[in-house]
């Protein structure tokens, strides 16, 4: 699994999910800021040496592991009492060693140990009316925890759980299949209103696959506006995701009750031209970790796990300020913390105009 995470803002307990966003409704009283033209790479001096590009998937393979993360997703399985379900990521407690899942009827909550990278025996099903992970904690409608839980893996490197789970009601056999593409994919949703798409979720696999078919298929998208976004869960495909945004020349935008942090701000970035609205919130931090266990902000400078991302920000902001904003990012703010950029950092990294 990818380890070179820029993780999302931490959970304000083992269960209880923090928010990443606001729904509200109110209009921005300030109009909204635009960058009149496009930031674009700098075309370098004769005789200056163009550092060499570096990915994390190489750009000729991207087509291949959207491939391969489709199939695996569409192997992704809940089965309850014989009954088939859809199942998608909600969220992950690394402390505490679980991964939340949504499924049509409720949520799910499983132990995986993300050091060891290994499944623990422990299931438990939340059934709910309720969309939303905290409203559903605080009035659930009916808990069923798992007894006899067995974790096996097969020959396409798919995890299974499978055993019971009971209540007072009554027991039900459980099976449930997982692989990398639920914990790579993310939860976000694209949704279209003329010629604008609307960005909200955890970003991943899944949102290039979105916003990919967005491009190809509604060639009326002009812009993608991001909401509601608390960071990225893959930040090797998100950086292909923002590819896709600069290469099809969509404007992106932040409107006064957007909230988008982490990899978020990555595709905020990438827009060909961007529009921000006084209020919006950009948060950034840094990354962990690489395979030692050190966070971006500890690492040297010159140090090659720096490579894919120095590439990405050089493409998106050129070639003197696109580096200068990575280093910004990561040494703003810890991993597990956030910092929320002022308006004159916005305009420093052409963020605003």
């Amino acid at each position: 699994m990818n380890t070179l995470l820029k993780l999302t803002l931490p959970l304000t307990a083992a269960i209880i999910l923090s928010a990443c966003g606001s729904s509200s409704s109110t209009k921005p009283t300030t109009a909204p800021v635009k960058s009149e033209t496009p930031t674009t790479p700098v075309t370098p001096t004769p005789g200056t040496p163009e550092p060499a590009a570096v990915h994390s998937i190489q750009p000729e393979n991207v087509a291949q592991y959207i491939e391969t993360f489709k199939r695996q997703y569409d192997a992704l399985d809940l089965q309850i009492d014989g009954v088939k379900y859809d199942i998608s990521y909600v969220d992950s407690d690394r402390d505490a060693n679980v991964i939340y899942a949504k499924y049509d009827k409720g949520f799910l909550f499983f132990g995986f140990d993300f050091d060891d990278n290994q499944p623990i025996a422990s299931l438990t099903v939340l059934e709910t009316e309720l969309d939303d992970i905290n409203d559903a904690i605080a009035e659930p409608k009916a808990y069923l925890f798992g007894t006899g839980i067995n974790t096996t893996s097969d020959d396409s490197d798919n995890i299974i759980y499978s055993g019971s789970i009971n209540n007072t009601v009554g027991e039900y056999s459980v099976r449930l299949l997982i692989n990398e593409s639920l914990l790579s994919s993310g939860n976000s949703s694209i949704k279209v209103e003329g010629d604008t798409a609307k960005l909200n979720g955890e970003l991943g696999s899944l949102t290039y696959v979105q916003l990919n078919d967005v491009i190809n298929n509604q060639p009326a998208v002009k812009t993608l506006l991001l909401q509601s976004i608390g960071g990225s869960l893959n930040d090797d495909i998100n950086m292909h995701t923002g590819r896709l945004i600069r290469n099809a020349q969509l404007v992106t935008k932040v409107e006064s009750t957007s909230k988008i942090y982490s990899g978020g701000v990555d595709l905020y970035a990438a827009g060909f031209s961007r529009i921000y609205t006084p209020g919006a919130v950009v948060g950034v931090h840094s990354w962990c970790c690489n395979d030692a266990g050190k966070s971006a902000a500890d690492l040297e400078k010159d140090d090659p796990a720096h490579g894919a991302q120095l590439t990405y920000f050089r493409e998106m902001l050129g070639k003197e300020l696109g580096p200068e904003f990575y280093f910004f990012t990561i040494d703003s703010a810890a991993f597990d913390s956030i910092h929320n950029m002022t308006q004159q950092e916005l305009d420093k990294f052409l963020l605003i105009k």
